[in-house]
């Protein structure tokens, strides 16, 4: 009639877990994964930018013309664009179809390259809208780079001609020694 005098003692837990629950939850994103890198995309993109260029004068009125076939845009580019029609055709045939008849192809023929090139340059991997939103995105932050450069870096420098002060070209203006480079400075060697 009462508690028994041997009950067994639970166990402390010591805070941490042998092994996590969720090992990769620092590496990981939150969202979707990507499927295709955007560096890949925007530079696929400057080479589809160069290639239409220089054959969309003889392309533009063929391929625009064509129907709802992807024989038509095949065959435009064979015959009209034929140094850069192993790049588009057949892979990309039924995509430039798609997007030369979507409402918002522009109606000049610069913006037809660039739009033609951003939205294919993500091809197969994304869709042509998301393809643009990419090469957007990846243009608006070069253009947000600083268009300055470092011209100069500087060291403040004890020198063993009794220099104290700024080193002008890595080196000692008043006797001329140079600045020892990171693998001295890493390995200790120029302190010993």
């Amino acid at each position: 009639m009462g508690i028994p005098a041997n009950m067994p003692r639970r166990k402390k837990s010591s805070g941490e877990h042998e092994k996590p629950l969720d090992a990769f939850a620092k590496n990981r994103r939150r969202g979707r994964p990507p499927k295709i890198s955007h560096s890949g995309v925007i530079g696929r993109a400057e080479n589809y930018r160069i290639m239409l260029a220089q054959v969309w004068p003889r392309l533009r009125g063929p391929l625009l013309t064509a129907e709802n076939k992807t024989e038509d845009v095949i065959r435009a580019f064979e015959n009209y664009a034929q140094s850069c029609a192993q790049d588009f055709v057949p892979r990309l045939a039924g995509d430039i179809l798609e997007v030369i008849h979507e409402p918002k192809f522009p109606k000049r023929a610069v913006p037809q390259v660039n739009y033609l090139a951003d939205s294919l340059a993500g091809r197969p991997n994304v869709e042509p809208r998301t393809s643009r939103d990419i090469c957007t995105k990846e243009r608006a932050k070069e253009h947000a780079k600083s268009p300055h450069r470092i011209l100069r870096k500087e060291f403040y420098i004890v020198c063993s001609c009794a220099y104290k002060g700024p080193a002008e070209n890595d080196a000692c203006p008043k006797c001329g020694a140079e600045i020892s480079r990171l693998p001295e400075i890493l390995w200790g060697t120029m302190f010993s």
